[in-house]
């Protein structure tokens, strides 16, 4: 624990009181203000709110508390910190209400609570945001950073990039002091390791190589807590597997149970649900959007509006539309546009099976304008409405790709593909030469940790992604 981050939750928690306080206090005149509309109940002073306010606000605080605000880590994103302001209110809200219905004289009004609750997450919000803005630029000028070691193995590239995404992006709270490489004798490693604690200090150890023996990491992970040191360690994919456990007894025998995903009984019923209300909704709205551009397409262009391909969805597959944003001459289906990938195919810009072609020829004027806008992706809430995609899951790809790997990767298809997800998100804000292993362990991710609010997180991040941010490569 860095003496800056205990400083900054110290001071958030005085911050998040004091906007609490201002909040109430602006709701107070507010209601006033709005008297004329509807009649004040009971008379209370100024003074003696300000006291009930006080008496309220730690339920708040601890709400706060509870939610993981104050845990000390330095490096939390902003849009997470939000997520939870909101929960952590709107649970003290209740908390409220439930007091107020004992004793309705505690507050003289109810649109009172309900002002101090939405000024409570604006403020905090905004007060959050300061907090994370000044941190980052003293994490900028090497303020509060943690002293890190990688350890790697000599034949494992993992590394190398972990390290140059650390070395660029301070705002992740790190430095890297060194990177060790493991050479087949772990006390060497160890002494290694000793060395540089003493030179330097070492506050956090992260073992980049998921397949290091386990008798080194032990050894590793033994040599951290003698010392006190945070020890981290990028997990293989069967590990990332191994989240979802549970306890049960059959004749009174602990068995362990490996469940899958969340994503069973009630969690897919209510994605279904949220599927099907937001799909209806947004084709709807977006109804004059999908006929504008269905019209520029058949007018600019010759060929069909729609280019549909088989796609992998579960154990199967469907067959996928999309707007046209290639000539349609050298569209996949027609013989010069199927020659045309198959060149193409060779200028792979990633690893693995999945291909992608940077600058693509094939792709008009107008189509590259679709892309980047993500507009010719909106025939698929047709498909989500239909339920052969979700709104959100792993990204769908093409048949022949997933024949690659169906076999050995077969839990990837337990759920449906998604519009969006954490792999679209990262490739278009953060990462866009994402590698094939690196999508498989967010897909992992996604299937093993999934819950409503991580769906709506990623919903949310994508409507701001495509509101502005743009993605970074040209695909």
């Amino acid at each position: 624990m860095k003496k800056t981050e205990l400083t900054f939750n110290l001071v958030s928690i005085l911050v998040d009181l004091l906007m609490v306080i201002v909040a109430g206090i602006a709701a107070f005149y507010l209601r006033f203000q709005l008297a004329d509309v509807r009649p004040i109940l009971f008379e209370l002073s100024l003074s003696d709110y300000v006291t009930n306010l006080f008496l309220v606000s730690p339920i708040i605080i601890a709400l706060l508390a509870l939610a993981g605000l104050y845990n000390l880590k330095g490096t939390r994103r902003i849009s997470s910190e939000l997520m939870k302001i909101v929960l952590a209110t709107s649970s003290g809200l209740l908390a409220v209400v439930i007091l107020f219905f004992f004793n309705q004289t505690l507050f003289p009004s109810r649109i009172i609570i309900l002002l101090t609750w939405l000024l409570a997450i604006v403020l905090i919000g905004l007060g959050r945001i300061v907090l994370r803005t000044l941190q980052v630029r003293m994490l900028m000028n090497g303020v509060g950073l943690h002293r890190l070691v990688v350890v790697d193995t000599v034949d494992n590239q993992n590394a190398k990039g972990l390290v140059n995404e650390i070395t660029v992006r301070p705002e992740l709270g790190y430095k890297v002091i060194e990177t060790m490489l493991y050479r087949g004798d772990a006390e060497a490693l160890v002494s290694e390791l000793e060395r540089t604690r003493q030179r330097e200090g070492i506050d956090e150890i992260l073992q980049a190589n998921p397949y290091l023996p386990a008798e080194v990491n032990a050894r590793i992970l033994r040599f951290a807590r003698d010392y006190g040191i945070l020890y981290n360690f990028v997990p293989d994919v069967f590990q990332t597997s191994r989240t979802n456990l549970a306890v049960e007894t059959i004749s009174g025998i602990p068995v362990i149970i490996h469940k899958g995903t969340p994503l069973g009984g009630w969690g897919r019923i209510i994605k279904r649900i949220m599927d099907v209300v937001i799909s209806i909704f947004a084709l709807v709205v977006l109804s004059p959007i999908l006929l504008v551009t269905s019209l520029i397409l058949k007018l600019t262009s010759r060929g069909p509006v729609f280019f549909h391909q088989p796609r992998a969805a579960g154990l199967g597959q469907f067959e996928c539309y999309k707007f046209r944003s290639m000539f349609y001459d050298m569209s996949e289906g027609t013989a010069g546009g199927d020659k045309l990938r198959a060149e193409l195919e060779k200028q792979n810009s990633r690893q693995g099976p999945y291909v992608k072609i940077k600058n693509d020829p094939r792709v008009m004027p107008f189509g590259r304008f679709i892309r980047k806008t993500k507009i010719d992706e909106l025939p698929q809430l047709w498909h989500i409405l239909r339920g052969q995609m979700s709104l959100v899951g792993p990204r769908v790809h093409m048949v022949t790709e997933v024949d690659h790997f169906r076999s050995d990767y077969k839990w990837l298809f337990t759920i449906k593909p998604g519009a969006t997800g954490l792999t679209q998100i990262m490739q278009a804000t953060e990462k866009p030469e994402i590698s094939w292993e690196e999508e498989i362990k967010m897909d992992a991710f996604y299937i093993e940790n999934w819950s409503i609010w991580l769906d709506l997180k990623v919903i949310f991040k994508t409507v701001l992604i495509l509101l502005g941010r743009k993605p970074k490569a040209d695909y």
